[in-house]
């Protein structure tokens, strides 16, 4: 009876002891983590941080220069030190990081150093090293300068019997922006065009060309090149469209406005101060005459009007070299068969559109209309149709007026404004 009872109770002796040595085992692991992390040894760690490159804006202030980089940020490699389970938590957040330039007193390039420090409130650790300590700016007075645009390109490289038209670019000035050293060496800007060798073009031609900067010494890296018309817009490069022109003879003529609905034209003469031009035009429009420029008939009186138009304003085609810089052109109109007729001008017959409906006429730069019309047509005051557009205010604060006879083959002849 007493071996059984010492058996059973060696049993539970030999049970607590593995229970009581898994136990302590536990204990003794958590001691040692415990341990370990808060009396051993500081651990490092080293990671990358992406920084915009931001210098002191009060430099501008106190020396009146500002910075000028190659890229907008650095990427840093920072090692930082302290207990293991601090330096696994540190991100970019508990850094300070700030450019100094304390030291900037004159115009140039200069390194600036980059210093690194703990700002977080909740977690001890310190920064050991930084890779790059410092960044390379320039430094310098703005300046701005805005710089026409030039072409290059071979003006033979066209099929005979063809030549380039006027170029065409999406910016034909462009603004440098930068630091004063680097803008005042900047002699021009321009763009080429390389054509393949054996081009013999017959349509117009078009390109994406990129800009060059000339002038000896220049780090463009610190320039800003930007479109005139548009300084938020960076430009690298410029559309270019070079019309490709075929030289042909075209006849010359005038073309009219205003015209009456009713009108013999045996009854008026036009001539030109020459009868044709040579002229370049754009194959696939088809042009047959040399359009000078427009005529309207309330220009138009009894005997000979006298226009001058210039080739310079020509639409359509393009003046060869050589031809007349302008053409005159005369309308002559038959005194046998037409008469004037001067009529009065009522200032409450006048339509005012465009407006609020409260407006009125308050004085006419003429009272009085001429009418020209084949003779022994009756004409009078009520006659006339009168109309002023408010929306077309001129520059001298006047209204012009549009003035049309019920006549189908007669015209009111000369320029009239109100005040409204």
């Amino acid at each position: 009876m007493n071996k059984k009872k010492n058996s059973v109770f060696l049993r539970r002796v030999i049970n607590n002891d593995k229970s009581l040595m898994a136990f302590v085992l536990i204990l003794a692991v958590i001691v040692w983590i415990i341990t370990s992390l808060n009396i051993g040894t500081d651990e490092t760690r080293t990671f990358t941080v992406d920084v915009p490159i931001s210098l002191s804006d009060s430099l501008s202030e106190q020396v009146g220069m500002k910075y000028y980089t190659l890229k907008d940020s650095v990427e840093m490699r920072v090692t930082v030190s302290g207990a293991k389970y601090i330096v696994g938590q540190v991100t970019a957040d508990d850094l300070k990081i700030v450019f100094d330039t304390s030291n900037v007193n004159r115009a140039g390039e200069q390194s600036v150093p980059i210093l690194v420090s703990n700002k977080s409130k909740n977690k001890d650790f310190t920064v050991t090293s930084t890779y790059p300590a410092s960044v390379d700016a320039y430094f310098d007075v703005e300046e701005t300068k805005t710089f026409d645009l030039e072409l290059n390109y071979d003006k033979n490289a066209v099929a005979d019997g063809y030549f380039f038209g006027e170029p065409l670019l999406s910016d034909d000035k462009v603004v440098i922006i930068g630091p004063t050293t680097y803008v005042d060496k900047i002699e021009s800007v321009d763009v080429d065009i390389n054509f393949d060798e054996s081009s013999k073009l017959t349509e117009p031609y078009n390109d994406e060309c990129t800009l060059n900067l000339n002038g000896s010494g220049i780090e463009q890296g610190y320039l800003s090149v930007v479109s005139e018309s548009d300084n938020s817009a960076s430009l690298k490069t410029v559309s270019v469209t070079l019309p490709v022109l075929k030289e042909t003879v075209l006849p010359v003529e005038v073309a009219f406005d205003n015209v009456p609905s009713v009108l013999k034209k045996n009854d008026y003469k036009v001539s030109y101060s020459v009868s044709s031009i040579k002229a370049g035009v754009l194959e696939s429009a088809e042009v047959k005459s040399a359009v000078v420029g427009r005529i309207s008939f309330n220009e138009i009186t009894l005997g000979t009007n006298s226009f001058n138009f210039s080739l310079a304003d020509a639409q359509g085609f393009t003046p060869v070299k050589g031809t007349p810089e302008s053409v005159n052109v005369k309308v002559t109109l038959d005194d046998k068969k037409y008469e004037k007729t001067v009529v009065g001008i009522n200032k409450d017959n006048i339509e005012i559109v465009g407006g609020s409906g409260n407006e009125e006429v308050k004085e006419l730069s003429k009272t009085t209309a001429i009418i020209i019309a084949p003779k022994g047509t009756k004409i009078s005051a009520s006659d006339l149709k009168i109309k002023c557009d408010i929306s077309e205010k001129r520059d001298n604060g006047e209204y012009p007026l549009e003035m049309s006879v019920n006549s189908k083959s007669a015209w009111v002849y000369g320029e009239y404004t109100a005040n409204v």
